[in-house]
């Protein structure tokens, strides 16, 4: 995936215009950790954390389970940017 890290994936939510997704993945030593949190679109400040997700191999599965869990927690239909 990439080099360097943290990664950061914003998702925009189809119904709610002052709010959006970030996932952000990690890599501690050999694994990769992910946080998903709802932030505010103008600041970036944190309005929910969601979850924080670890030990995974793949830096593309920890990008897929950060995407899930904001999806199943704060009802996403929509996919990331």
């Amino acid at each position: 995936m990439h080099e360097s890290y943290p990664i950061e994936k914003y998702v925009e939510f189809d119904n709610e215009p002052w709010h959006m997704g970030r996932i952000v993945v990690h890599k501690v030593k050999e694994t990769f950790h992910v946080e998903v949190d709802v932030i505010n679109k103008e600041s970036h400040k944190i309005y929910r954390h969601v979850a924080s997700l670890y030990s995974f191999d793949d830096p593309s599965d920890a990008l897929e389970m950060g995407y899930r869990e904001l999806r199943l927690k704060v009802g996403l239909k929509q996919e990331p940017i």
